[in-house]
């Protein structure tokens, strides 16, 4: 696994216009696929994203009030991943402007 980047950088909460984004990318022979983990827009929510879309539901994206539920349902996403033959190539945490 590698590790794609990671930024340490402090900022001001009450000035801040950027969002911290944690994003995992996985792969099984030629595919890959993305999962990412941010705040909503408005803060209100944690938004874990998948791209392309692999639920079976048909969800890409899935919403939680708490960073704790949001890291379960990761949690549970990749321990499948894995069991089904993918492996995580890349995590990497970033700063992306709102």
């Amino acid at each position: 696994m590698a590790t794609c980047g990671i930024g340490t950088q402090t900022t001001n909460p009450a000035t801040d216009r950027f969002i911290r984004v944690l994003r995992w990318t996985f792969s099984r022979d030629t595919e890959s696929l993305v999962c990412e983990l941010g705040l909503t827009g408005d803060d209100s929510a944690y938004q874990l994203r998948i791209d392309p879309p692999w639920n079976p539901t048909g969800v890409a994206v899935e919403c939680f009030d708490d960073a704790m539920s949001a890291f379960q349902r990761h949690a549970m996403i990749e321990r499948v991943l894995l069991d089904d033959g993918w492996t995580l190539e890349c995590f990497e945490s970033t700063r992306i402007e709102r």
